[in-house]
């Protein structure tokens, strides 16, 4: 057994803040084995840079993710890493996370809560056990819904784009992630598409106002299966493209 496990057995994993998560000597000092602090380092580097870089959407400028440096500014963003015993059990991956809303829980208290954030980096594990645990068919994204916390997938193949940019792959982290933030109104976009999600939200919020109520509607699923058809044609062709251009 490494020592992050033994750690993790007896008093669970060490939370830092971002700026002592960039350096590796204090990672390393703080308990976690090589691998946990390679990947934990490497996330938070990608944390502090790449969510605030300035993107176009629509006709303004702004961060890919504008509440990151608030977060991180206000020392709400934390982040830890955890090596599941038994990564190919979907349930090794609910109790992860149901001890790290514990643990985000805590970090709500004092402050506005809207600017914590809880980066649990699982280090050597496939990226994609991460969409598979928290998929519509299983219950534990929604438990943690209703409880009042959102939970985002973060991996190197990660396959989905923004939603203002189609070529802007923004959850595409250096090594597996999950990050719980609180549920808030506006991600009505993100959960539109699963029923139960959907319940819990009104649940929560009431039934989504402005612009955002033709989400989820007959109209917008239809224009979304479209949209996704005519992406993935020309991802194909710019594949073809840039083969051709190799060849030649």
């Amino acid at each position: 057994m490494t020592t992050l496990a033994r750690q993790q057995r007896q008093t669970g994993p060490a939370i830092l803040g971002i700026e002592p998560g960039l350096d590796r000597s204090t990672v390393r000092a703080a308990g976690y084995g090589e691998d946990a602090a390679s990947a934990l380092v490497s996330c938070a580097e990608w944390v502090a840079t790449f969510p605030v870089r300035r993107v176009r959407k629509k006709s303004r400028l702004e961060a890919i993710c504008p509440f990151v440096q608030p977060s991180i500014d206000a020392g709400r963003m934390k982040i830890v890493a955890e090596e599941l015993f038994d990564p190919e059990s979907l349930r090794s991956f609910d109790n992860l996370l149901r001890r790290n809303a514990i643990r985000f829980r805590d970090l709500t208290n004092g402050g506005d809560p809207m600017l914590a954030c809880l980066v649990v980096v699982v280090p050597g594990v496939r990226g994609s056990r991460l969409l598979e645990a928290t998929h519509p068919g299983r219950p534990i994204k929604n438990e943690l819904m209703r409880e009042g916390i959102m939970v985002g997938e973060f991996f190197p193949s990660c396959p989905f784009a923004t939603t203002f940019n189609p070529k802007l792959f923004a959850l595409r982290s250096p090594a597996p992630m999950y990050v719980l933030r609180g549920f808030i109104e506006s991600d009505w976009r993100f959960i539109a598409k699963v029923p139960e999600w959907q319940k819990t939200y009104r649940e929560r919020f009431g039934n989504p106002g402005g612009r955002m109520a033709r989400i989820g509607g007959t109209w917008w699923r239809w224009k979304e299966r479209v949209r996704w058809r005519w992406r993935a044609m020309l991802s194909h062709f710019e594949r073809d493209a840039s083969a051709e251009g190799d060849r030649g």
